[in-house]
Parts: C-alpha cells; structure tokens; sequence
C-alpha cells in the first residue's frame, strides 16, 4: 500500500475507475476541476501493472555487498520483503502520483501516462533500476525530465513528523497547501499538489497522496486522489480514509502508533507546475504570503 524505501528515497503507486469530482450544489457549488479525472486515481495494485517489479530485493541485497561492499547485515534493512516481491503494488505509491501528476498536465501524451511507463521510463534511463543502482545520485523532479521541462517541482515543504522538535501539521495550516487553496480556478489549471503521510522516513511506513484538484475547502481531511484507494468505490476519499486503508499493514500502523501521527497529518507538500504559465507566478506569490502570515 504505502511507500516503502530507502530514508528519504523516491518512488509511488497504481491505476483505474472513475472517481467523480465533488458534487456540490447550489449557489455556492464547487467549480469543475481544471483537469480531466477520467480513469483517475491510479491504484498501485491495478492488474495493468501492479506485479511490475520495483526493486529484485536478491539484487538489491546482492549489489549492496558486492559493489557498496557492506556486511550482509546490511542490505535487509533497505527494502521490505513480501512474498510476492517489491513490486509497484506493495511499494508503488510515489511513482504512481508522479504518474497521475503526469497525466494530468499531458493528458494527450502518447502512450499515455501511466506507472508502468513511468517506471520502463526511469529504468531505461537508470533513474531506477531494479538493482537499486542509479546513475542519478538525487532524482528530486523525475517530472521535469520525462516532460523536457513543461512541468516541474516548483515548491516543496517537508514537515518531519515524528522526529524531535517538529511540532505536527496538518492542512488547515501548512503554508504551501494553503496558497494552493486560495488560488483562483484560472491559476489552479497549472499547479497540481501531492501530499505526504505518515512518517518521514520512507522505509516502511510512509505514503503518497495527490490533492483532489477540486479541493477548496479549509479542513485538515482533504479529498486526495489515492493509489491505495480500493477498487470500486465513487464517494469522496480524503486523507483519514487513505490512514484507515493503509494502517491496516501492522508494520504501518505500528510505525504511525510509535511516531504518535494523526490520520489526517502530513509529512510534506509538494507543488508541481506549468512554469511558462500565469498560475506558477500565482502560487509563488501566494505561498510567500501563506509564510508570512503563518
């Protein structure tokens, strides 16, 4: 279901059904989403890709103690074992987002997005191998190179839950979600948001949710597009029915219980935009504004 990876590693999850954008009526009704929903959220454990291989943890392992010559007690902390492998299924959430984010702002793109072109996409390119070796020593914006630049990580925020210090936070008050949510519906159609859950370490227990384009209200249970989401279902999924799904894994809900977090708290922002378009200027000004007054 979520993430799991190396401490502060990359990487999400899976495709498909209709999940309608929120119904709101009368005079003060949500406007239509600036993007087309259609076949989105993308499940991580969709059968048109969810038993893709991620990582061959026996691979992994072994280039771990051959070529980074670590003792063997080493590598089995880098990656979960599950039973039927490390596919985008168990640990596919991050690059199942950065798909639909794809998707989304190239909707026409041919073949079209989705996590198992991404995925053949960074393989080929030696952006994500299933050796874990890479010739990208930090891949922060895979978006910008598969688009040549149209779209890009232009802001982002990590909020540490669970390390010492680090007060919580939630959507109500996080400064970049908030200028995403005051952004006119003009300026929404070149900024996408996607959110982090559970702890910062990306080992086990962290998750990766993009924020519902619809969204606008000023509520901590936000209504995300969810790779976890189960198959089936057309309500509207927020952030507390992702929690619910996700800590049904015991090492999930383990590690959230030991770090003390909160179904609808967040662990990071991220903001990708159309750079060449009025709506990356918009966010930009109202994200600085949002840290003013925070």
């Amino acid at each position: 279901m979520a993430t799991r990876m190396s401490r502060r590693g990359l990487l999400a999850v899976g495709l498909a059904a209709s999940l309608p954008a929120p119904a709101v009526a009368g005079p003060g009704a949500e406007p239509k989403p600036p993007f087309d929903l259609t076949d989105l959220p993308f499940r991580q454990a969709d059968p048109a890709w969810g038993n893709e291989v991620v990582w061959a943890r026996e691979r992994v392992l072994r280039a771990d103690a051959e070529l980074n010559h670590h003792p063997a007690s080493h590598g089995p902390a880098l990656l979960r074992a599950f039973d039927d492998g490390n596919t985008l299924a168990n640990e596919g959430c991050l690059l199942t987002c950065l798909a639909m984010v794809l998707r989304l702002f190239q909707p026409a793109a041919t073949p079209k997005w989705t996590p198992a072109r991404l995925l053949a996409e960074l393989d080929a390119t030696h952006v994500l191998t299933p050796s874990g070796l890479s010739l990208a020593p930090l891949v922060v914006d895979v978006v910008c190179d598969v688009t040549a630049g149209e779209v890009q990580l232009s802001a982002k925020e990590d909020y540490l839950p669970g390390e010492p210090g680090r007060p919580a936070m939630f959507a109500s008050r996080a400064p970049l979600v908030r200028a995403y949510r005051g952004l006119s519906a003009a300026a929404r159609r070149d900024v996408l948001v996607m959110l982090k859950t559970g702890t910062w370490d990306d080992t086990v227990a962290s998750h990766y949710v993009v924020l519902h384009p619809a969204w606008r209200e000023a509520s901590d249970d936000v209504e995300v597009l969810d790779p976890a989401m189960p198959e089936g279902p057309t309500r509207r999924w927020r952030l507390s029915d992702s929690a619910a799904v996700i800590c049904q894994d015991d090492d999930i809900a383990r590690a959230w219980k030991s770090s003390g977090l909160k179904p609808t708290q967040l662990a990071g922002a991220w903001a990708f935009t159309r750079p060449s378009q009025p709506g990356h200027a918009a966010l930009v000004r109202a994200w600085a504004d949002a840290l003013e007054r925070r």
